[in-house]
């Protein structure tokens, strides 16, 4: 499967947490985590995007493919946009590099469903919500989709709202998992619309995607680990690989 580029957009100076790409998992960084899943995934060459030298000498350190881009880039897709810009393969992924936990089988099934979804732009993968604080939480971004796998909306709320009259009981809620995989020519296009006003108000720039017509196609898979947002995100990192390792 050499379809694929893997952008791994890591940016040192995140204004909620600083470093937080190089800031260490059980004696690993964020960063490798997600290195090492991105190879294992084998849909193609894996490259290191970053505004920093820092990062830069870390990704080398463990012989990463790496590129300097741009401070000015507003986020993650269009540091990914400016390191792919020349290449020429058909799909672009964005494995973000605050993924630790983003599982390569997961990033390979949401590739393949995407492959097959030709109505769509972009893939990307959820799972069922187990931990009721999730739901609640805004920093856990919640996805509401129709019955073929297709994204109608991404929240930070807690969507769909379960109208406690509605026929329909013990509905799940599903967490999205922050990759994207992009057509390429649907990559290009994305980095040129405005920021949407959805977009502006969730702070969730998929938004902008459906906001302009973009179809988006999600992969279920079981489960999926947490990001790193805050530094409190790594204990809570720490705890649930002690839980995944006791299994």
């Amino acid at each position: 499967m050499s379809q694929a580029l893997i952008i791994i957009p890591a940016r040192y100076n995140s204004q909620r947490f600083p470093g937080k790409v190089l800031a260490k998992i059980a004696g690993k960084p964020v960063l490798q985590w997600c290195y090492e899943a991105a190879v294992r995934s084998g849909l193609g060459e894996v490259v290191i995007a970053t505004e920093d030298r820092r990062v830069m000498a870390f990704a080398a350190s463990i012989g990463a493919a790496v590129v300097l881009t741009s401070p000015r880039c507003q986020s993650g897709t269009d540091r990914v946009f400016e390191a792919a810009r020349k290449t020429r393969k058909e799909f672009v992924i964005n494995f973000q590099g605050d993924e630790p936990f983003l599982r390569s089988q997961t990033l390979v099934k949401a590739f393949r469903q995407l492959v097959k979804a030709r109505d769509c732009d972009i893939g990307t993968a959820c799972a069922r919500i187990k931990e009721t604080s999730d739901i609640r939480n805004s920093n856990c971004v919640k996805i509401a989709m129709n019955s073929k796998g297709r994204a109608l909306y991404f929240s930070r709320s807690s969507i769909p709202f379960h109208h406690p009259l509605s026929e329909l009981k013990n509905r799940p809620f599903y967490k999205h998992c922050g990759f994207y995989i992009y057509r390429r020519e649907a990559l290009a296009r994305f980095v040129k619309l405005t920021a949407s006003p959805l977009e502006k108000l969730e702070r969730l720039e998929q938004l902008r995607a459906l906001e302009n017509g973009m179809g988006i196609t999600v992969a279920e898979v079981r489960e999926l680990g947490p990001a790193i947002d805050t530094p409190a995100d790594i204990k809570a990192a720490e705890k649930f690989l002690r839980k995944r390792l006791q299994r």
